[in-house]
């Protein structure tokens, strides 16, 4: 099981940092034809800081009711947690076609799903393309600014596509670009103070549509048989429709991946910051973010001499400190399960 990257958490600077575990290095093609993959059926728990999310249809992470702008308090949900992929390789084993989620894009609340192919070509490497959909809108705040009273939720959704270059001549190089373009259905950010803080016209800076475009190389490091280190950097850019939310961000990334009897561990470090062109009217101020991370999922495989199966469990901290208060965001997930492979 891969952890990967989440584009589009609703926050951007949630969005940015949840990054982090997003250094996937390049699948070898399956060996047979047919049917291939695996499915996660677990369950976890989240802790999370953020002004803007209000949780989705099952996960209840609500904060409805702010008096300040001060940095936003800590809630708490108990989280099902579902995650596979699906394959099929053509009998000549060097063309694929794959649906799934990945576990990052889960656990930051964009519940997406990818639809794609992947094809080796000889002597250039591993060509795939991908598109990429929410199954689930994640819900947000209409006006996150609103204070005093229950704030109403709407839903944010996200579609997009991917293409991705593995094995780049024959090399240990990948390069992965995406890009996603984000709704949110009724946005009134910044509403409720217009006429007493900010214009009309100044809301308008405030509006949460966007493009998010990432790119990202990485390089696996084969250090023996059972370890890899596999550093990546990224670059993701946010176009949004208020010239307040429009940033750029730069992340650096390292991970290791043991895999030595029953045991996969995978372990991942990262860190960024992201620069944003405009002021926030309501605060005078760029909502300039440095973000870190740190992720671990580990898996038992063939427990009790079980074929097909495995215990599976992980761990993801993180957290984005804003030059506005109201923006810090963190988040902790734990989570376990039992995967099944076919």
């Amino acid at each position: 099981m891969k952890i990967s990257k989440s584009l589009l958490a609703t926050s951007i600077s949630l969005a940015v940092l949840m990054q982090a575990s997003s250094v996937m290095a390049a699948d070898a093609m399956q060996k047979e034809a047919g049917w291939s993959g695996y499915v996660l059926l677990g369950a976890g728990y989240m802790e999370m800081e953020n002004s803007e999310i209000a949780g989705t249809k099952i996960i209840d992470l609500e904060n409805k009711q702010i008096n300040n702008y001060s940095s936003p308090p800590s809630q708490s949900s108990a989280i099902p947690v579902l995650n596979g992929k699906v394959r099929y390789t053509l009998d000549d084993k060097t063309t694929e076609f794959f649906l799934g989620n990945e576990m990052n894009d889960y656990l930051s609340l964009d519940a997406g799903i990818a639809l794609g192919v992947r094809h080796e070509f000889n002597g250039i490497g591993i060509m795939g393309a991908r598109l990429l959909v929410s199954t689930s809108p994640t819900e947000v705040y209409e006006d996150p600014l609103l204070t005093g009273a229950n704030r109403k939720k709407t839903d944010r959704t996200a579609a997009g596509g991917g293409l991705k270059w593995e094995k780049i001549m024959e090399s240990n190089f990948d390069l992965d670009i995406t890009a996603r373009n984000l709704n949110v259905d009724k946005d009134r950010n910044g509403q409720s103070v217009v006429g007493t803080v900010i214009t009309q016209a100044e809301q308008k800076s405030l509006e949460r549509d966007a493009t998010i475009a990432t790119a990202q190389v990485l390089y696996t490091f084969d250090i023996n048989k059972e370890n890899q280190l596999i550093p990546a950097a990224m670059y993701i850019d946010t176009n949004a429709d208020g010239s307040a939310r429009d940033n750029t961000a730069y992340e650096i990334q390292l991970q290791h991946v043991y895999m030595g009897g029953h045991w996969v561990v995978k372990t991942t470090v990262a860190g960024g910051a992201s620069s944003y062109d405009k002021k926030n009217p309501v605060f005078n101020d760029k909502q300039d973010t440095t973000y870190w991370e740190a992720g671990t999922n580990v898996t038992y495989m063939q427990p009790y001499g079980w074929k097909d199966w495995g215990i599976s469990g992980g761990l993801l901290a993180s957290a984005g400190n804003s030059d506005i208060n109201f923006y810090d965001t963190q988040i902790f997930v734990a989570y376990a399960g039992m995967m099944y492979m076919f």
